[in-house]
This record gives C-alpha cells, sequence and structure tokens, in this order.
C-alpha cells in the first residue's frame, strides 16, 4: 500500500488522535487508540545522524485505531513523523 498523508489531525489533551480528514472525508477516531514505537530506516533515510537528533532519528510514533465516517469504518494505523509533525496512514483493514 501507498502511504497517504492525513491532514486536519485533531489530537486529544494526551496526543492521541480523535478526528483527522483522509480521502476528503472526516472521520471520528471510534475506539481507544493504541500507541506503539516503531523504528525507522534510518541507514536509508539519511547518510549521517546530526548530533543531538536523539530518538526522533529511529524512532516513529505508531497509532493503531478504528474510525468511522458518514461513509464508512475503518481498521487503520496511523504514522507520527517528528519533527515534520506530519501524518500518514500506514496500513488499512476495512
Amino acid at each position: 500500500m501507498q502511504l497517504e498523508t492525513l491532514v486536519g489531525v485533531v489530537l486529544d489533551v494526551d496526543g492521541a488522535p480523535v478526528s483527522f480528514i483522509w480521502n476528503s472525508r472526516q472521520y471520528t477516531v471510534a475506539s481507544r487508540p493504541v500507541r506503539w514505537y516503531s523504528r525507522k530506516l534510518w541507514w536509508q533515510e539519511a547518510a549521517a545522524a546530526p548530533r543531538g537528533a536523539g530518538a526522533a532519528l529511529v524512532e516513529i510514533e505508531m497509532w493503531r485505531l478504528w474510525a468511522v465516517s458518514d461513509y464508512d469504518r475503518v481498521f487503520l494505523e496511523m504514522k507520527h513523523l517528528d519533527p515534520e509533525d506530519s501524518w500518514e496512514i500506514h496500513r488499512i483493514d476495512s
């Protein structure tokens, strides 16, 4: 699956996603999101680590959740890219 960028991601006070826009549809998170951290393929992404890069160099924040729109319900994994503060859909199951 090709990664797709999400827009309009709204977070709760703990930093968990509560809603987002994907494919021009508004989705609301319908389950308690589960967060974990995955590893980046840092050796493919950077020739050298900048001094002080820390965890953002090798860790990716991931979320697994159910989301609903007016048209469908999906189970997906979201990827939060830091320091860009961008979001992508990593995996989708309908």
